[in-house]
């Protein structure tokens, strides 16, 4: 083959494989990845879900309000929240509640917050949230993380056909819309934000922080813990 046609054929070849990257790495595949304005009443504050793990009835409700892409909220689900469940959830004293707030600043934090929330239609929300985290390094650095959002689905046996569906759509881009509003109108400016019984903690606190302020709401005044819990709910 004559030189001219193999350099031909190289920049075909290249062509193809520059348009088959950009395929890949600029588009989403129809998936929202950005919040849409919603309004919310104050009559509908408490209609705003968040993702909860234990006892309905528990006397203490630890509210975290997070960012998958945010480093802080990774070492807090790293670190403290496994403490939490072990040790205050699965003893009935505390129900945790999950609420997304992307920060805009985090590229691919509204479409993970829609990811773990597509996972959450499988039962599976925190395996999803878990194995999120532990990658949050990888994926934080592409340009788009969509197929690993899914990579990640099928690692943890989910059902990859229907989550792919479920992230490469709009799905849940309202619930974690109205979710950023509610913590917007709760005064949350920073990932992750703790409340304990709707006491909005200054600091992140760890374990044994935590623990104790729990055990002060345990032994609080009933009248005074239906108070604060009365304050402003989710």
């Amino acid at each position: 083959m004559k030189p001219f046609y193999v350099a031909l054929a190289v920049v075909a070849v290249a062509g193809v494989a520059f348009i088959l990257w950009q395929m890949r790495a600029g588009g989403s595949g129809g998936a929202a990845t950005q919040p849409i304005p919603v309004q919310i009443s104050d009559a509908e504050l408490n209609s705003v879900q968040g993702i909860s793990i234990g006892r309905q009835d528990a006397p203490v409700v630890i509210y975290e309000f997070a960012d998958f892409q945010c480093p802080g909220c990774g070492q807090f689900a790293t670190f403290t929240a496994p403490l939490i469940k072990e040790r205050l959830v699965e003893t009935g004293q505390v129900r945790f509640v999950y609420y997304d707030f992307p920060l805009p600043q985090h590229q691919h934090a509204f479409l993970a917050a829609r990811a773990a929330r597509c996972a959450n239609e499988q039962g599976k929300f925190w395996e999803y949230h878990d194995v999120l985290y532990a990658r949050q390094p990888t994926w934080a650095v592409l340009r788009n993380a969509t197929d690993f959002f899914i990579d990640l689905a099928e690692e943890i046996g989910l059902d990859e056909s229907a989550f792919s569906s479920c992230l490469r759509s709009d799905r849940y881009q309202e619930e974690v819309s109205r979710s950023i509003e509610l913590g917007e109108r709760l005064g949350v400016r920073s990932t992750p934000t703790l409340m304990v019984n709707m006491k909005r903690l200054p600091d992140v606190p760890d374990f044994s922080q935590l623990q104790q302020m729990v055990e002060q709401e345990l032994g609080a005044p009933a009248a005074a813990a239906d108070s604060a819990a009365g304050a402003t709910a989710p």
